[in-house]
């Protein structure tokens, strides 16, 4: 069995760790490096919100464990924004219905206006799953800002946007979720759990007025019983490496190259389209 040189095997191990961990919108939360028993990821530059309520109450509603909005994340990487959810909702749950799942609301300047939607189940006629939709018309949910249940659309409060209903479609996103449970995650391993990824191009936010600031990202059921939401920046989430993995890439390149050094000279590379 071939063994790899000792240069080659500090880069790899450099190039390994955790700074240059892919995302695949997959509707798994594995490579969100995500601790199962506090929701919480060891993913550098992972940014995220979670509550798991597992009794009957929520807020403002109830619904328990089926309407319950319990992690999410968003990491900035590689010029795209990634974003997961868990909730215990399954997403199949009838579309456009009281209890149906919601879709991402997007507030480019953290100013609870939100100026993108992505449609993650297809919630309006015209709809494209996976677009993402600038000037979105919403709806709403069952409660005022008070918490008190409401039917009356001047009432209700409009700072929990529920599903997209219309909109001028600007791109797509990569999106996945998962419509079979998974237990095993929070105070109570028997919960059932479902899992919505999506991806997208930062360029359509910059496109819709993004200036690179902090965002944030808002999700919850068509009832709005329980909502969840995550704030990220520009700055705060890169694909950059972590100074630790700076240092020990300066490591493995300084040793790259006093092994050359010693090995009488840099011979020239050569190139392939293959990579």
């Amino acid at each position: 069995m071939k063994t790899l040189p000792l240069h080659a095997l500090v880069l790899a191990a450099t190039l390994s760790g955790s700074a240059f961990a892919d995302i695949v919108v997959d509707g798994s939360l594995n490579d969100w490096q995500i601790d199962k028993n506090t929701w919480v990821s060891s993913l550098p530059g992972v940014r995220s919100a979670f509550e798991d309520q597992t009794d009957d109450f929520l807020d403002p509603g109830y619904g328990g464990q089926s309407s319950d909005a319990e992690a999410i994340y968003a990491l900035i990487q590689g010029g795209r924004l990634f974003i997961a959810l868990s909730t215990g909702q399954n997403p199949l749950t009838t579309p456009g219905a009281s209890t149906g799942a919601g879709d991402f609301a997007i507030d480019l300047g953290k100013n609870g206006s939100y100026d993108l939607g992505i449609n993650v189940v297809n919630n309006f006629a015209s709809g494209i799953l996976g677009g993402i939709y600038a000037s979105p018309l919403w709806a709403y949910g069952l409660w005022d800002a008070n918490g008190q249940s409401t039917s009356d659309p001047d009432q209700v409060d409009k700072s929990h946007p529920t599903s997209l209903i219309g909109g001028n479609l600007v791109g797509t996103a990569n999106s996945s979720y998962t419509t079979i449970g998974e237990a095993g995650y929070g105070i109570k391993a028997d919960d059932l759990h479902y899992f919505y990824e999506v991806s997208l191009d930062l360029q359509v936010l910059y496109d819709a007025g993004w200036d690179g600031g902090e965002l944030g990202i808002h999700w919850t059921q068509n009832c709005a019983n329980d909502s969840i939401l995550v704030s990220i920046s520009g700055e705060g989430g890169s694909s950059v490496p972590e100074p630790g993995s700076l240092a020990l890439l300066g490591i493995g390149i300084a040793g790259l190259i006093g092994l050359r050094r010693r090995s009488g000279g840099v011979k020239p590379e050569t190139s392939s389209a293959n990579g």
